[in-house]
């Protein structure tokens, strides 16, 4: 489970990007009565990638948001509502909760991860319900953040 083989059906990214704030934006399909938003973070050393503004809704309901505490504001050191795993991997700093100018706005709380590549991948996820059939939009924003070398970053993005 703590490998990076076989995952980023939402997204797969590597090296530089994104350096500065972007919004992903994707559709998904149920086809079970929940899923897992998953999150996957490889650094260099001195890298680290921002997460903030995490959204699952329902494309029929579109004003009711699925996820709990989505934009980490409800969080002091760790992710509440979220779940954290292979963090035991990473001899950088698994994720952990940051604040102000590091988030997107330069406000607010944010979910910061600096898993060191060379060794690790950590995960970040939350289960959500779901009505088979139905189409979902998921969206967060994200930005990798440090200096030095970018080789070696990857993130990945998963509905599971």
């Amino acid at each position: 489970m703590c490998t990076a083989l076989g995952y980023g059906n939402l997204l797969s990214l590597n090296g530089p990007n994104p350096s500065s704030w972007r919004q992903y934006n994707f559709s998904y399909t149920a086809t079970t009565t929940s899923a897992i938003i998953m999150f996957g973070f490889q650094n260099e050393n001195n890298r680290e990638y921002y997460l903030d503004a995490v959204s699952v809704v329902d494309n029929s309901a579109p004003t009711i948001e699925l996820l709990k505490n989505p934009s980490f504001e409800n969080s002091t050191t760790t992710a509440t509502n979220w779940v954290q795993w292979c963090t035991s991997t990473c001899s950088g700093h698994p994720g952990v909760i940051t604040s102000g100018t590091n988030c997107y706005l330069s406000t607010g709380n944010c979910f910061m991860d600096n898993c060191y590549a060379l060794t690790g991948i950590d995960f970040l996820g939350q289960s959500f319900p779901t009505i088979i059939g139905h189409i979902y939009t998921v969206s967060f924003w994200l930005v990798l953040g440090g200096s030095g070398n970018t080789l070696d970053n990857r993130f990945y993005a998963d509905i599971i």
